[in-house]
């Protein structure tokens, strides 16, 4: 995103700039800095950013990633320690010499994703992460945070508790969320072992890999070559019609397919099935019309079609759906609704659109439930209709054209 910046950007598979309907802060939410700023333009980012990761694990589709995260523990999580063996998260904060031997590094502990956790315990390893207790008020992590309240809390009430400042804290609850309702015995398990402030320092050390770094030289050439900011000339889908990322650019969400593969492991492992709250519902109402604006709009392939020329079916996998309600808002007729939870695991059919030859143009159409609405007559062809007949009793009235 800045060449004095670790932080990485795939614009493709931001929510916010694939369509004005992607209405994602996620990361902008997250950050503990405010650091980020997020339009249907871009995504900016200021000279507050320290690189701790934290928008790339809030990020719903890793548009967001630090070089140093793209190996274990985050982006290859098949590449994994043996199984059975003891998994130590440490901050970067935390100097070599006091970390647990073998420990995993990351910038910040809030850089960690439950898909990451739960692949490591699906592994049968066992998951400790280390809370050093520097987090309440790191220097890194700035005003934005639980830290930089008071000691008698936001409003005069007894002071957060450490743990709560512990930016790992969601991750690992909702991870442990997910083992109990498999049934599994496994959990991730947060250990206190508070070291000395002295020993903190003021500001987080580089990264061991930080990435490509640019020379003056390199650095103005490359500001002259991609200036701050988008670097094309069409707009967003959806801000003039155009798509900036079409439909055949869209990819699952990888800490998505992380989680849905992890807990299918632990399910089989444990005999019980991944429970109905990790799967979103979607209905289609009649309304729906197979104008697929929901199909293009969907970043993380969840709806397709199935088109063999005679019937379009609009398909939805559960898995691959990250609840980002794209789909909702950019439905034209209003004709879905989705549920966060309480789905189910198969693959399912929506709607059925039976095919039809337009009788004007001869181009197919999907049918409508009134057939003598349809007159024959493609949607494109019923309005230039329609537009005619208007045009006609406008001019010359409801009855038969006058005789001159």
């Amino acid at each position: 995103m800045r060449a004095d910046r670790p932080l990485l950007h795939a614009e493709a598979s931001c929510l916010p700039l694939r369509s004005r309907h992607g209405q994602c802060r996620a990361c902008a939410n997250a950050c503990p800095r405010g650091a980020l700023t997020v339009d249907v333009q871009g995504v900016t980012l200021s000279d507050d950013c320290t690189g701790c990761g934290v928008c790339v694990a809030a990020c719903p589709t890793e548009a967001l990633m630090l070089p140093e995260l793209l190996d274990e523990p985050m982006a290859t999580p098949a590449a994994s320690a043996a199984t059975g063996q003891r998994r130590s998260v440490e901050c970067r904060m935390v100097p070599e010499a006091r970390r647990e031997a073998g420990a995993t590094v990351l910038p910040c502990l809030g850089a960690l994703r439950v898909g990451q956790l739960l692949h490591w315990v699906q592994q049968g390893q066992t998951v400790t992460i280390v809370d050093r207790g520097w987090c309440r008020d790191c220097p890194t992590r700035g005003a934005a945070t639980p830290a930089a309240q008071s000691a008698d809390g936001p409003t005069g009430a007894a002071p957060l508790p450490a743990a709560a400042c512990m930016p790992a804290a969601d991750a690992v609850e909702t991870a442990n969320l997910w083992l109990e309702a498999l049934g599994a015995s496994e959990r991730v398990t947060v250990v206190s072992a508070p070291l000395p402030v002295s020993l903190r320092p003021a500001a987080l050390p580089p990264a061991d890999d930080a990435g490509p770094t640019l020379d003056r030289r390199a650095f103005f050439r490359h500001a002259v070559q991609r200036p701050a900011g988008r670097h094309r000339q069409v707009q967003p889908m959806g801000g003039n019609g155009r798509a900036a990322y079409p439909a055949s650019q869209r990819k699952p969400s990888p800490e998505r397919t992380r989680q849905h593969q992890a807990l299918q492991a632990l399910a089989q492992r444990h005999g019980t099935a991944v429970p109905a709250e990790f799967y979103p519902q979607l209905h289609a109402s009649d309304a729906c019309c197979d104008d697929r604006m929901c199909v293009a709009l969907c970043p993380t392939t969840a709806l397709t079609v199935a088109d063999d020329g005679a019937t379009a079916r609009l398909l939805f996998d559960p898995a691959h759906c990250i609840a980002c309600r794209a789909c909702e808002r950019a439905c034209p007729h209003g004709a879905l609704a989705l549920q966060a939870y309480g789905g189910a695991a198969t693959v399912q059919t929506l709607a059925t659109h039976t095919r039809l030859v337009c009788r004007g143009c001869g181009d197919t159409y999907a049918a409508t439930a009134s057939p003598s609405v349809d007159n024959g007559l493609c949607p494109l062809c019923r309005k230039t209709q329609s537009f005619i007949d208007d045009a006609r009793r406008q001019l010359f009235g409801a009855g038969p054209l006058p005789l001159v």
